[in-house]
């Protein structure tokens, strides 16, 4: 019979060795994926760069396309702990979430490159993961437009969910041209949909100012 005691204890020996070996692999995917980029970036050309057998790799995430994933739902982890003040505007979390993703090599060229893969028929687990993490990221920024509205900073006369779409539109819009052209200016581009969504009256004090 299983002692209860033992049968409650932390896990530990092989099987903390195997977590602390997924989580060694993840934080040096993008490393490879910056140098060789998403076609180049096969499990095997991983696990040769970072010393991981093919196997290994197969045993904790399956495909290439799960271990992407699991790399951009960790740093999307990591920006939320560390990163994001819950009291920000919307401005604040786009911008933020951007600036961590130019601070990392990679992250933001996968992220464009993974939402494309998301779109071809036949990977049906990036795109369900996409469109929760978008579905998310709309729910959360229509939340800080309402807050906006309350604080009389945003525009009473439209509807939250399309203007969350619209920011997110723009910021992966910049996201993109920023990718091909290192000096577009995301944070500009930014407030200026910060001015267009504010009320009149406040675009005009703006204007005239």
């Amino acid at each position: 019979m299983t002692d209860p005691e033992k049968r409650d204890r932390p896990k530990r020996g092989p099987y903390a060795k195997g977590l602390a070996r997924r989580q060694q692999i993840i934080d040096e995917v993008l490393a490879v994926y910056d140098r060789l980029g998403y076609e180049g970036t096969s499990l095997r050309a991983i696990g040769e760069a970072i010393g991981v057998t093919h196997p290994v790799l197969k045993h904790h995430f399956g495909t290439r396309e799960q271990l992407f994933i699991e790399v951009l739902r960790e740093h999307d982890r990591r920006f939320l702990e560390t990163a994001y003040d819950g009291d920000d505007s919307f401005v604040d979390l786009i911008h933020q979430s951007t600036e961590h993703s130019m601070r990392v090599p990679g992250l933001m060229s996968l992220l464009n490159s993974m939402v494309a893969h998301a779109l071809e028929a036949g990977n049906e687990r990036s795109r369900a993961h996409f469109s929760e993490r978008y579905a998310d990221l709309r729910e959360k920024i229509a939340g800080l437009l309402a807050e906006g509205q309350e604080a009389g900073v945003v525009r009473t006369d439209i509807p939250l969910d399309q203007a969350a779409s619209l920011v997110l539109a723009a910021a992966d819009g910049l996201s993109t041209q920023w990718l091909l052209d290192g000096s577009a200016d995301i944070k500009s581009g930014l407030l200026l949909l910060q001015r267009l969504l504010a009320p009149p009256d406040q675009q005009v004090a703006e204007t005239d100012g």
